[in-house]
C-alpha cells in the first residue's frame, strides 16, 4: 500500500499558493490526515529499514528526524509561515547530529533523496580533510563507483578557494578536499511519492551511498 495519496501533493501545491496562517488553520485536518500522519509513518518505516542495515539507526524515532513545517521567520525577509515541503534527516543521533545519514524531502513537484555531511564545523572539517588526505585514491574510487555515480552523479557542496598548506598537494589528485560540505542528492519527480515502491526507491538510494557514507562517518569520528 502506498503511504501517500494525490491529496498529499495537492495539499502541498495549495500551500505553495496560499501560504497563510488562516488558510493553514482552515485546512489543518487535511494536513494532519494527508501529510503529517502518513509522513510520520513513512519515516518510521525508513528508520526500520535503515536499522536492518546499520544497527546505529535502531534507537531513532520519527520525532528525532522530522523537520517542522513551520518556518523560522525571525531573521528572514521572507515572512511566509510554512515550508512548502516536508523533510526528514534520518541519522544516528537525529537530524541535528551531523552524522552522514539519509535525507528525504518532497514538495508538490519533486522528491529529493540524499545524505552526507552538510553542516561541518571548522574542527570537524580539518579532521575530515586529514582523513581524505590519507587516502585520496580510495575517496575518488568510492565517488566513482558505479552505483553511487549512477544514483547521485557527484559529490556536492561549497568549496574553499584556499585550504591549509598541508592539504594543498592533495587537491590536484582529489579536488573534493577543497569542499567544506560533503553531500549528495538525487532529484526525482514527485509522482514517485505516490507509488507503492517508494520505500524501496528510498532504500536503493541509501544503499548506493553506503561506502561514501561510511568513509565520511569514519573521517568525522576519527577526531
Amino acid at each position: 500500500m502506498a503511504h501517500f495519496t494525490a491529496e498529499t501533493l495537492q495539499f502541498l501545491h495549495d500551500l505553495s499558493i496560499r501560504n497563510e496562517r488562516d488558510w493553514f488553520a482552515e485546512n489543518r485536518n487535511t494536513y494532519e490526515k494527508a501529510l503529517k500522519a502518513p509522513f510520520k509513518a513513512f519515516v518510521a518505516d525508513v528508520i526500520r529499514a535503515c536499522a536492518e542495515r546499520e544497527a546505529a539507526f535502531a534507537e531513532l524515532e520519527p520525532k528525532h528526524c522530522i523537520f517542522r513545517i513551520n518556518r523560522d521567520t525571525r531573521f528572514s525577509k521572507d515572512k511566509r509561515p510554512y515550508k512548502t515541503h516536508v523533510s526528514a534527516g534520518i541519522a544516528p543521533g537525529g537530524k541535528k547530529s551531523g552524522d552522514p545519514g539519509l535525507y528525504i524531502h518532497f514538495d508538490a513537484e519533486r522528491l529529493m533523496i540524499g545524505g552526507g555531511a552538510y553542516w561541518v564545523s571548522k574542527e570537524d572539517l580539518y579532521i575530515l580533510r586529514e582523513h581524505i588526505a590519507s587516502q585520496p585514491e580510495q575517496f575518488n574510487a568510492l565517488l566513482g563507483a558505479k552505483a553511487f555515480k549512477k544514483t547521485y552523479g557527484t559529490l556536492l557542496g561549497e568549496r574553499n578557494v584556499r585550504i591549509p598548506k598541508e592539504f594543498q598537494q592533495v587537491a590536484p589528485l582529489c579536488p573534493h578536499i577543497l569542499n567544506k560540505q560533503f553531500y549528495y542528492m538525487a532529484e526525482l519527480p514527485a509522482a514517485h511519492v505516490l507509488q507503492e515502491n517508494l520505500l524501496k526507491v528510498v532504500m536503493d538510494h541509501f544503499d548506493a551511498a553506503k561506502d561514501v557514507r561510511r568513509f565520511l562517518r569514519t573521517g568525522l569520528q576519527s577526531g
